[in-house]
């Protein structure tokens, strides 16, 4: 471990050293550019492993330095590729490629310490999980709107007011990329005549820099202007918010780890000049806002129920409606329900099968960076959420495996059902939660303890679960691809590398025969991050969520890649989706 850390140590050091050379202006634009460029063109040109993780630790570890440099930052230098290098050679030593080769000098035990330390130190500050702008707006409101006169009253600012920004900002973004796209480097001579034929490779150095700083100039034109979010909501509203949420450059030297915390989460919004704003990944805003709002609603002088217990409330009433959209009249759904005098979440009865789910939205803290330490706090975390849940649902599954009917109650002891545990051939437990875990979350035998007899539960984040759920409901047999997919993901505990279950729920959806394949096999099983581009796909024509964004112009797109991927599969049209359109013909 000891030679872990001086090699990250020398790494993140010579990485520190060279970012710090090059122009503040040079350095944020083209870094920004790259996160552009990998999120909204899907361009590979980046070649790093984990594209946005790395690009905002990078934009976090340079915000970290002085203001020394002063050389332009060309995406073509040897520079450039170094910092590739380094980046990924950092990655490599705090993810996979360290927990997956196994020292004869460390037992079983310390392995799996280590996988579970480095995975979610990984997951917890650098980790840039899949969600769907529906999904943020959502969890927002709905945490936050009966806080929201403590919230004016502290930040003059309305829930709306945080939204729109965010979503002023995601469409001046997109408008900036657009224009790029088409941009005319202002009819630039020389650019022409290589575009006609000319060879490259004959300029003089002084052609070389012209072109280099035409180039450059149309990456600095990608950086929205502040007069344009000024104009758009105000100068004074917009400067609270921008203040809130820029990333402002102070030497730290103390900042320099890839599992330091990572100033970008935070603070997604970079100053390119005095007149400009960039950012890596604008995505990051909504989830910034989040963790401000609950930060600022967790005050000690807040007045109100606890935020926290309004979290708890959200994320329960929003599995209900995920799981009640999923199976409709076909199955009876019980809620605060009791047994034994203790209350329970979710009870869902459909046909031969029952699901026992309990919801869990605990936050996790802040991990140590020391293993032991880090290991134990994990650890203690884990069994307040997870393992929490699973224990109280175990209780009902143990019920459903006994030999006697059993009465379900309401919070007045008034009997709701009896249930035969002998009429129910399948019993799944879930534990949902509102974060996303990682690693832990997605092999739960790291961390959770079971008898030998017993079956795994499955625990998934909120999000995932209304992804997947909502694209599974596009098959025809629905409802018993569901099961098929519980019953083949339990075997995958224990043998499976993953940071986000909608890469095996992906699997799942759309390569359904080599998934089971996999999951009836005893070899480890590395997920593929690329599968996510299938909700992706999804997408951007039309996806089913509840008040989905932009939908009448989704609806009129053509994308013959998500269209082929409709038709290969035999996706029905979303419920949600079907409705609008005919309420659309009726007006």
């Amino acid at each position: 471990m000891k030679d872990n850390q001086n090699n990250a140590t020398r790494l993140a050091s010579e990485l520190k050293t060279l970012i710090s050379r090059f122009s503040h202006k040079s350095f944020t634009a083209h870094l920004c550019f790259m996160g552009n460029v990998h999120i909204r063109q899907r361009s590979e040109q980046i070649k790093l492993r984990s594209p946005i993780r790395q690009l905002m630790y990078l934009m976090s570890l340079y915000h970290a330095t002085d203001f020394k440099g002063n050389e332009p930052y060309i995406a073509t230098s040897s520079e450039h590729r170094r910092i590739v290098k380094l980046l990924n050679a950092i990655e490599m030593g705090y993810g996979y490629n360290a927990s997956l080769k196994k020292s004869k000098k460390i037992s079983d035990e310390e392995f799996n310490q280590i996988i579970v330390t480095n995975s979610t130190f990984l997951n917890y500050y650098l980790n840039a999980p899949l969600s769907f702008f529906e999904q943020d707006i959502e969890r927002i409101r709905e945490t936050f709107t009966h806080s929201e006169p403590y919230i004016i009253a502290e930040t003059g600012l309305a829930i709306d007011d945080f939204l729109n920004f965010f979503a002023l900002l995601t469409n001046l973004e997109i408008k900036r990329v657009s224009e790029y796209l088409n941009y005319n480097y202002e009819n630039d001579a020389l650019l022409e005549s290589i575009r006609r034929g000319k060879n490259p490779s004959t300029l003089s150095l002084d052609q070389k820099i012209h072109l280099m700083d035409v180039a450059e100039k149309a990456i600095f034109n990608m950086a929205i202007p502040l007069k344009d979010i000024y104009a758009a909501m105000g100068e004074k509203k917009a400067q609270t918010l921008l203040v809130y949420f820029t990333l402002f450059r102070a030497d730290n030297p103390n900042y320099l780890y890839y599992t330091d915390v990572c100033g970008y989460l935070r603070h997604p919004i970079i100053m390119m000049d005095s007149e400009h704003i960039v950012m890596v990944y604008s995505k990051q805003l909504i989830n910034a806002i989040y963790e401000f709002l609950f930060e600022l609603c967790s005050q000690s002088d807040a007045p109100g129920r606890k935020i926290s217990e309004r979290r708890d409330d959200y994320l329960e009433r929003k599995t209900r409606e995920v799981f009640n959209d999923f199976f409709g009249r076909d199955a009876k759904i019980y809620s605060s329900y009791y047994v034994n005098e203790n209350e329970k979440d979710l009870l869902i009865l459909v046909g031969k099968s029952a699901f026992i789910v309990e919801c869990k939205a605990n936050k996790y803290r802040v991990p140590f960076r020391d293993p032991i330490k880090a290991y134990q706090r994990i650890g203690d975390d884990f069994k307040k959420s997870i393992g929490k849940g699973y224990m109280q649902a175990k209780e009902v599954e143990d019920l459903f495996y006994g030999e006697k009917p059993f009465v379900i109650r309401d919070k007045n002891k008034k009997g709701l059902a009896t249930i035969n545990p002998e009429e129910y051939e399948d019993i799944f437990t879930l534990v949902v939660t509102q974060e996303r875990l990682g690693q832990i979350q997605c092999d739960l035998s790291y961390l959770l303890t079971i008898n030998d007899d017993d079956n795994y539960p499955w625990s998934v984040a909120i999000d995932d679960l209304e992804t997947f759920l909502i694209t599974l409901k596009r098959k025809s047999n629905a409802i018993e691809e569901f099961t098929d997919f519980l019953l083949a993901r339990e075997q995958l505990q224990g043998r499976v590398f993953c940071y986000d279950e909608l890469e095996l729920c992906a699997y799942f959806l759309f390569d359904h025969e080599a998934f089971i394949r996999n999951c009836n096999r005893s070899e480890i099983l590395i997920s593929s991050p690329d599968m996510n581009r299938f909700f992706d796909l999804l997408y951007q024509i039309g996806f089913g969520f509840k008040d989905e964004l932009h939908l009448q112009d989704k609806l009129k797109r053509s994308n013959l890649e998500a269209e082929s991927v409709v038709k290969f599969h035999k996706l029905k049209r979303p419920a949600r989706i079907a409705a609008y359109l005919e309420n659309a013909k009726s007006v």
